[in-house]
């Protein structure tokens, strides 16, 4: 480790370069070997595992503290669990429902339950966007409202407004 501290600036930089390649090559096969179906909507274990993944390799990145080796297996021992936990979500729902959340309607024809937004910390302007997003222009045209675990709002107009549009 110490003796990338001893090469000059440029030999220095481009150890980390490479180092920086060695790593973003190994993270993305190891995502790729473990198959993220959905990299778009993440759910909180999903978060937690990107900021896990950035600690692993930081130091194996950066010449920190820690080798390359150790950065990667972490990374590594990492993706593995992710995987496991997806074959647990799988075959066991109630634990993935457990730690991630249900999905909480939040209202109903047009109506929001107040109640409910505040226990789930829901401003009112959230679902106005989020009807927006559907192309609907008022809260009276919404069949269903519903807080997503990822935290998004799904919207479900009502039958008649669909067949407006």
């Amino acid at each position: 480790m110490d003796q990338y501290l001893n090469l000059p600036l440029p030999w220095f930089l481009a150890a980390i370069g490479v180092r920086s390649v060695i790593v973003l090559v190994a993270l993305v096969a190891g995502i790729r070997i473990f198959g993220k179906r959905d990299v778009g909507g993440l759910t909180l274990i999903d978060l937690v595992m990107v900021l896990l993944l950035g600690n692993a390799v930081q130091n194996a990145l950066t010449v920190g503290s820690g080798h390359l080796g150790v950065g990667l297996v972490s990374a590594g021992v990492l993706l593995v669990l992710d995987r496991l936990m997806g074959f647990l979500f799988v075959r066991r729902p109630w634990i993935e429902k457990k730690l991630l959340g249900e999905p909480t309607v939040i209202g109903v024809n047009g109506r929001l339950d107040e109640r409910t937004m505040r226990r789930e910390d829901v401003e009112r302007d959230d679902v106005l966007t989020a009807v927006r997003e559907m192309g609907l222009s008022e809260l009276s045209q919404i069949r269903l409202a519903v807080l997503e675990p990822d935290g998004t709002i799904s919207v479900i107009p009502r039958e008649d407004e669909e067949d407006k549009s």
